[in-house]
């Protein structure tokens, strides 16, 4: 029994499928039917129970998985605080929300650069539903934005507060920009939502609740450049973190509401599968977190705000 045969384990009851099992790891389903007896042989008890269809976790089996995990997770952080950081290779598969990819990407793709030179990257931008999905078809290693409903099977740390604001072009505001508003005062407006079924579109809507929101015009964007660009040509105003319009609000394109009660803040997560392949996923999250704490030194804490407590 080695590290190699707990990752075989672990992967099995996560993919509970000799074949994807054996494709995710590079070998055969005979090879790893054969790492699964030979441990059950060793420990005097059968970690799975199988079909034709299914693997299933034994009471026993799921036990020993537990702990098997805490064994893989705590070999792959001593290799990472021990081993050269420029010897990490192969590819990690990065999902980042678009307003984090705006904050963090460029930092952690200099920073990888200069620690892990012949590490690749893939970066993957899209909604959270998408990129949670995704991460659970095993299609991506680790998300940047917010976890989903079931975190059961998620390694979950918080990452950063990010402030979120009503903006619009100032020629919609029709001479007066710093005019105090409502919550009803918006409705005059036409409202540039996030995509419907998101996060954040489910707290622009609790955000106007109570409200009569079915008389408000609600248009729908799943794209943050989209969605920029059509409140600075006055199509309407939207809710944004006021760090990733920097430029924006600089060059007067776009201006910030005084609006109360103010919307809450967004929080962003770090998150990845609690699986075997978890080495290259801490390194992205610690990477990660460096880099906020960077950029929160570069902007007012009511802007973006990293979180102490992981």
């Amino acid at each position: 029994m080695n590290i190699r045969f707990l990752e075989t384990v672990i992967w099995l009851a996560e993919l509970r499928n000799f074949r994807i099992t054996a494709e995710r790891m590079n070998m055969t389903p005979a090879a790893i039917s054969n790492r699964v007896s030979a441990m059950e042989q060793e420990l005097g008890f059968r970690i799975f129970d199988r079909d034709a269809r299914d693997v299933r976790l034994t009471e026993e089996g799921a036990h020993f998985v537990t702990g098997a995990r805490d064994i893989v997770s705590r070999y792959n952080a001593l290799l990472q605080d021990l081993g050269p950081k420029d010897e990490l290779e192969g590819t990690v598969r990065i999902g980042v929300l678009p307003s984090m990819a705006l904050v963090v990407l460029r930092g952690i793709m200099e920073t990888l650069r200069e620690r892990s030179p012949r590490l690749r990257v893939s970066v993957s931008t899209d909604s959270s539903s998408v990129l949670l999905q995704r991460l659970e078809n095993r299609e991506l290693d680790i998300i940047l934005g917010f976890p989903g409903p079931n975190m059961s099977k998620l390694n979950v740390s918080d990452l950063c507060d990010l402030s979120m604001f009503w903006v619009s072009s100032p020629a919609l505001l029709q001479g007066a920009p710093n005019q105090p508003m409502g919550r009803s005062d918006l409705l005059r407006y036409p409202i540039i939502s996030y995509e419907r079924g998101t996060y954040n579109h489910g707290k622009l809507l609790a955000y106007l609740g109570g409200l009569d929101a079915q008389s408000a015009v609600l248009h729908y964007s799943n794209s943050l450049s989209t969605t920029i660009s059509m409140i600075a040509n006055g199509l309407g105003i939207a809710v944004l973190p006021p760090i990733v319009i920097q430029n924006e609000l600089r060059s007067g394109a776009l201006h910030v509401l005084n609006v109360q009660p103010a919307f809450p803040v967004t929080r962003y997560s770090v998150v990845y599968l609690e699986a075997a392949s978890s080495r290259l996923c801490s390194l992205i999250a610690s990477i990660a977190r460096d880099v906020v704490g960077k950029v929160c030194t570069l902007y007012d804490r009511s802007l973006i705000q990293q979180i102490e407590a992981y």
